[in-house]
């Protein structure tokens, strides 16, 4: 799969691949040495179980992307989870990450499936909206603390989104409202909810630890309070350069 930025889009096929694959999400995610990753013999035997391991390459063959999954199953039904996926610096915002996840679903569809997966930081906005507006996931459910583990965003709080893999027709986000929460907090406006988070990535290092952990615990509980029932996130958009805005209604 090749896209007008010159990125072309395929699976895995050999060892150097899969451990340049490796590589490639440790520098992104600046993890130390001994912080756990996975292997390329982790991903040669996903991909012959119903997992993906897709990788995005430049005009030079470079590896500039990644993503990997597998198969889950919930009641039986079956749907694929993306695990991670990892963009190199120098191509972001080049649509490298959309491309990946579209390659991702075809691979996931040939197996036979119809929805899937993945989890996300919920104080992370940008990363809401690629996943809520631009692809029409889903934010279902909540996990506090999802790995047990901290990272260097802090607790590891998680929404798992949905995607269907076919054409669903979505409601119309309404616009934003005049009246905006801080952070943390939330409004609610007939069926909807607007739920307030830092607009900026870097916003928890700037509070300082014990400041981003009590913003963790607003959102935490919010997120417990909202998420459920057939509510979900619908969308994250930004108000201004410091808020961005959950928008939660019937999903």
């Amino acid at each position: 799969m090749s896209s007008p930025a010159g990125i072309t889009t395929r699976s895995l096929s050999t060892t150097a691949e899969r451990l340049a694959a490796v590589r490639l999400y440790r520098a992104v995610f600046d993890l130390a040495d001994d912080d756990p990753a996975f292997t390329p013999k982790l991903l040669c035997a996903l991909q012959h179980s119903g997992g993906s391991a897709l990788g995005a390459f430049d005009e030079h063959d470079r590896l500039v992307g990644f993503t990997y999954g597998f198969a889950g199953l919930e009641g039986g039904a079956p749907f694929h989870y993306s695990q991670t996926a990892a963009v190199d610096p120098s191509v972001q915002g080049r649509g490298v990450g959309r491309q990946l996840k579209r390659a991702q679903a075809e691979v996931a569809r040939r197996t036979g499936v119809t929805t899937m997966r993945w989890a996300y930081d919920p104080l992370q906005a940008r990363n809401a909206h690629f996943n809520l507006d631009v692809l029409g996931a889903t934010g279902r459910w909540f996990h506090r603390d999802y790995y047990g583990m901290p990272d260097h965003h802090g607790r590891t709080d998680r929404v798992i989104v949905e995607w269907p893999l076919g054409s669903p027709v979505r409601a119309a986000v309404p616009d934003l409202p005049a009246d905006v929460p801080e952070w943390g907090a939330s409004r609610t406006d007939g069926d909807l909810t607007w739920l307030a988070v830092p607009a900026a990535g870097d916003a928890l290092r700037a509070l300082g630890p014990d400041r981003a952990l009590a913003l963790r615990d607003r959102v935490a509980d919010e997120l417990d309070r909202l998420l459920g029932d057939g509510q979900g996130l619908r969308s994250c958009r930004r108000v201004d350069e410091r808020t961005a805005l959950y928008c939660v209604g019937a999903a």
